[in-house]
């Protein structure tokens, strides 16, 4: 069984937890978030150990994966202690605020020899499966620009 590790336990972790539960050959085996008691509350209902540092959660030897579901400006460095630390990653988007940061990422992995998916939560949401049937089906003929909002 691959034991995950989420680190930014909020609601986006809580999104991916409740996903976890559903699929067979993982579980969640720990989580972090800066706060204590909200930390305390995720654990309790979701399960695994709950770390305050998310250093501390990628030195847990049953953390095979991670998720990073942290804000967008941690990325970088979590992603990179992640892959140093032999852990492989799924990372929400954006994978970073700058090419840069995306660029050290992918070294990081590149060197630890682990993989990296970047979610986009999003892709298989009704809507925008719709919307990409009706692009590749060119009714609209071809797309020069885009945009969707959620209300």
């Amino acid at each position: 069984m691959i034991g995950i590790g989420i680190i930014g336990a909020g609601d986006f972790g809580a999104a991916h937890a409740r996903a976890i539960r559903e699929v067979g050959g993982i579980r969640l085996a720990a989580a972090s978030r800066g706060n204590a008691d909200a930390l305390q509350q995720f654990t309790a209902e979701h399960g695994g150990r709950g770390y305050a540092d998310w250093r501390r959660l990628l030195d847990d030897k049953e953390v095979d994966a991670v998720l990073i579901a942290s804000p967008h400006h941690l990325h970088a460095e979590m992603a990179i202690g992640a892959a140093k630390a032999g852990k492989h990653i799924l990372l929400e988007k954006p994978m970073a605020p700058t090419v840069a940061a995306c660029d050290a990422i992918n070294a990081a992995v590149a060197k630890g020899g682990v993989k990296l998916m970047v979610a986009h939560l999003m892709h298989f949401a009704p809507p925008c499966m719709a919307a990409r049937q009706i692009l590749e089906e060119g009714e609209l003929g071809r797309p020069l620009a885009g945009s969707s909002w959620i209300i």
